[in-house]
């Protein structure tokens, strides 16, 4: 949850992809995975080599290296066979010849693919089954690197990959609802801090997540944009935005978790929760952040997205346990009356579908073509957050609506003192 941690790492989406490996790293690595993309027509590459720091006593030497292409399905079937096998399942193979010389001069290869009958979804493999590199190089292993950039993209120069399209459409309406949607909950903010002569600090809490949700939309729609025409976009705003949407994130749980304790409602005593379930509460989240951490290092160019592991499983665990403290939260509550049975009624019913959504999604994603799941986890998180906000925003703002009726902040001071 807490997003900060993501500042130090390389998250910007993009499609040209750079990976740069040591001839230490490569003695150990057959098999590597560089990048995938997908689409309904032809698939442009271009991909780039180079090797850095080549003694003088090398220069004119030519390296070759494999480049496998397999098409979705063939390397679904490849996955049973050892990975120095799999190139006879590959759908295609290129030679790139690479100059070796000390100017690092860089080798480009440019091609297309198309094949398949409904999408193209293609994985580039780097063969390096027989180390050509570091054969040639068998005494200065360790300051020689190879660099290789592969890039993709569709007909007409669109660089959103198949299971992208959309994404940029999306991310456009959302950070308009939500820019809107701050601007009119502040108004009301303001008019019933104006009223009541006192914040309401459930309301400004909603406020500050709403906030969040529109800068981290904002951050992500510049983001895309530019992604839109170079494939590689801008990696400060995909950083600050994943950071502002696990702090949203956070802070919307930590929301419903208050409320069903009886926060701004009864005057209750946090003292024990305080003192065990919020650091509980606080290391759930920085678990939970880890786990999305450590899944997007480890996640690689074979997966669609960074929840398709472990890292997926044991977030969704985390939401489930959080769901069911939730409900047993709000349902310990004293009945005091219909209006209060209300409105606990519906936090219990907007409250679980904030934590069992991402689970849900997640399962989805699971047992639909594999190109399809990260619409349904990615693009299905952004969707179901902002229907969470929403729905909380119904929940709480509004003249007529129970939370208004209940709170304490409504009371008189002599009427806070007596149980409704």
């Amino acid at each position: 949850m807490f997003g900060i941690l993501f500042i130090f790492l390389a998250l910007a989406q993009t499609k040209i992809i750079t990976q740069k490996f040591s001839l230490r790293q490569l003695s150990t690595m057959d098999y590597i995975p560089i990048s995938r993309f997908g689409s309904r027509g032809i698939v442009n590459y271009e991909i780039s080599s180079r090797v850095i720091n080549v003694p003088k006593d090398y220069q004119g030497q030519r390296l070759i290296i494999p480049i496998e292409f397999f098409q979705q399905d063939k390397w679904q079937a490849a996955q049973s066979i050892n990975e120095c096998q799999r190139k006879e399942k590959a759908n295609r193979i290129i030679y790139q010849t690479i100059e070796v010389d000390s100017s690092e001069e860089i080798s480009t290869l440019n091609g297309q693919l198309a094949y398949g009958k409904y999408h193209n979804v293609w994985l580039a493999i780097l063969n390096n089954c027989d180390h050509y590199l570091d054969k040639l190089f068998p005494y200065f292993d360790h300051n020689i690197y190879f660099e290789i950039t592969i890039w993709f993209f569709d007909e007409g120069g669109q660089e959103f990959s198949l299971e992208e399209h959309g994404l940029f459409s999306i991310v456009a309406v959302l950070t308009f609802l939500t820019i809107i949607g701050f601007y009119y909950n502040y108004r009301i903010y303001r008019k019933e801090q104006e009223k009541y002569g006192e914040k309401d600090y459930a309301l400004l809490f909603v406020l500050v997540i709403i906030g969040l949700e529109a800068t981290q939309n904002t951050l992500n729609f510049f983001n895309l944009l530019v992604y839109n025409s170079n494939g590689r976009g801008i990696s400060a705003f995909a950083i600050i935005s994943e950071i502002i949407q696990s702090i949203d994130n956070y802070l919307l749980m930590l929301l419903l978790i208050l409320i069903a304790w009886g926060w701004t409602i009864d005057f209750i005593n946090l003292e024990a929760q305080t003192n065990f379930y919020f650091p509980l509460i606080f290391i759930l989240g920085i678990v939970q952040t880890l786990f999305a951490i450590l899944g997007r290092v480890l996640s690689t160019q074979t997966q669609f997205h960074m929840y398709e592991g472990w890292a997926g499983y044991s977030i969704s665990i985390i939401y489930i346990l959080l769901a069911l403290y939730f409900y047993y939260s709000a349902n310990q509550q004293k009945k005091k009356g219909e209006i209060v049975n209300n409105f606990y009624f519906k936090l219990k019913l907007f409250g679980t579908l904030f934590f069992i959504s991402f689970p849900v999604l997640l399962t989805i994603s699971k047992i639909i073509d594999p190109y399809k799941s990260y619409k349904v986890v990615i693009l299905g998180s952004m969707l179901t957050r902002l229907l969470n906000i929403a729905l909380l925003v119904r929940l709480f703002v509004g003249k007529s609506t129970d939370y208004q009726k209940i709170c304490i902040k409504g009371k008189s001071f002599l009427d806070r003192e007596k149980i409704m």
